[in-house]
C-alpha cells in the first residue's frame, strides 16, 4: 500500500466528508479513494469513518488519527516543496483565497502585476466568504477581514476595514446632506446582503447602539453593484473604504461624516484586512515573493 497516498486521501475525505469530493480533488475514481482508505483501516485494525448512504463521518479513533497525521503530511509537503526548488526564480502553483469584494476590488488587480513580475508562478485563486483554515485546506495565502486573528498563522495587516457612508454629489445636491444618524432615515439607502442576511445599519451615539430602520431602494450581495448604484445617484451606501477609495479620490463619491454618531454594519469595533500565511512556508520562494509583493502593493493608497 502507498501509505502517503492513503493518508492524503484520508485527510481529504475527513475534511470534505465525502469520498466523491475527495476523489475529484485528486482526479481519481471514488472507488480508488475508498479502496485506499479500506487498506489503511485494515493495516490499523480500526474503523476510521462511520459510513452510511447519507453521511461520511470520522469515528472517534478516526478523529484522533486525523489530528495526529494532518500536520505530518503538511510538513512532508512543505519539505518536498522546499528541497525541490532548483532555481532562484519563484515558480509553481500558488493557492490564494480572499473575500469576494476585496478580491475583485483590490486583490485581482494586484495579482495582474504579480504575474508580470513573476510569470512562472501559477495563480490558483478562490474568492469566497467561507473562512479558510490555511493549514487544513492547503492554502498558501489567505486574505480576510477579521478582529480575531488565528494563532497558527502570521498576519500582516494590509489596512483598516473601515466602513464609510458614501453618496454621489448629484444625489446629495438633490436630497440634501445628512449630518447625523437620524437624518439617514429620510434618505434612500443601498444595503448589503451578507451570508446571514441583510446588514442593517447600526448607529452608536454616546456608547449606545441602535438599529437604523432606513428605506432601502436596492439590496445586493455584490459590493461593486452597490458602488455602481451609488455612482448613479440611487442612494446612500455604507461600504468598506478600500472598495471606494478611488471614487473618493476622484470625488465621484463623497464621504459623509456624522456629527456625533458612528454608523457601522455591526456593533463591534472595526476589524482589519490581513494577509495570512504559515510561518515555515515563507521559506518557499513563490510564497515569500508573493507575500512581500502583496503586502507592499495592497498596503498602498488606503
Amino acid at each position: 500500500m502507498d501509505k502517503i497516498r492513503a493518508l492524503r486521501y484520508f485527510l481529504k475525505v475527513a475534511e470534505t466528508a465525502s469520498f466523491t469530493k475527495a476523489a475529484k480533488t485528486f482526479s481519481v475514481p471514488a472507488s480508488s479513494v475508498s479502496r485506499r482508505i479500506r487498506d489503511l483501516e485494515s493495516e490499523l485494525r480500526v474503523e476510521l469513518f462511520h459510513r452510511s448512504t447519507r453521511i461520511v463521518k470520522l469515528s472517534a479513533l478516526g478523529q484522533v488519527y486525523y489530528e495526529q497525521v494532518k500536520d505530518i503530511v503538511s510538513a512532508l509537503d512543505y519539505a518536498d516543496e522546499l528541497v525541490s526548488q532548483r532555481s532562484k526564480v519563484p515558480s509553481g502553483v500558488l493557492r490564494i483565497t480572499a473575500m469576494p469584494g476585496y478580491g475583485t476590488a483590490r486583490l485581482l488587480p494586484a495579482l495582474e502585476k504579480l504575474h508580470v513580475q513573476y510569470p512562472e508562478i501559477i495563480l490558483d485563486v478562490e474568492l469566497t466568504d467561507q473562512v479558510t483554515d490555511i493549514a487544513r485546506d492547503q492554502v498558501d495565502i489567505a486574505i480576510r477581514a477579521s478582529s480575531n486573528l488565528p494563532d497558527r498563522a502570521v498576519a500582516k495587516k494590509l489596512s483598516d476595514n473601515e466602513f464609510v457612508l458614501i453618496a454621489s454629489p448629484e444625489y446629495l445636491e438633490q436630497n440634501g446632506v445628512p449630518l447625523k444618524a437620524d437624518d439617514l432615515l429620510a434618505h434612500k439607502t443601498l444595503l448589503y446582503r451578507g451570508p446571514n442576511g441583510i446588514l442593517h445599519w447600526q448607529a452608536k451615539t454616546k456608547d449606545v447602539w441602535r438599529e437604523l430602520k432606513t428605506s432601502p431602494v436596492y439590496i445586493s450581495n455584490d459590493g461593486s453593484a452597490l458602488v455602481q448604484a451609488a455612482l448613479t445617484g440611487q442612494g446612500i451606501a455604507l461600504l468598506p473604504k478600500w472598495g471606494v477609495i478611488d471614487n473618493l479620490n476622484d470625488k465621484s463619491l463623497i464621504e459623509l461624516n456624522m456629527e456625533e454618531d458612528h454608523v457601522s454594519v455591526a456593533r463591534v469595533s472595526e476589524s482589519g484586512i490581513y494577509l495570512l500565511y504559515l510561518k515555515p512556508r515563507y521559506n518557499v520562494l513563490k510564497i515569500k515573493a508573493a507575500v512581500d509583493f502583496l503586502v507592499t502593493e495592497l498596503s498602498q493608497g488606503i
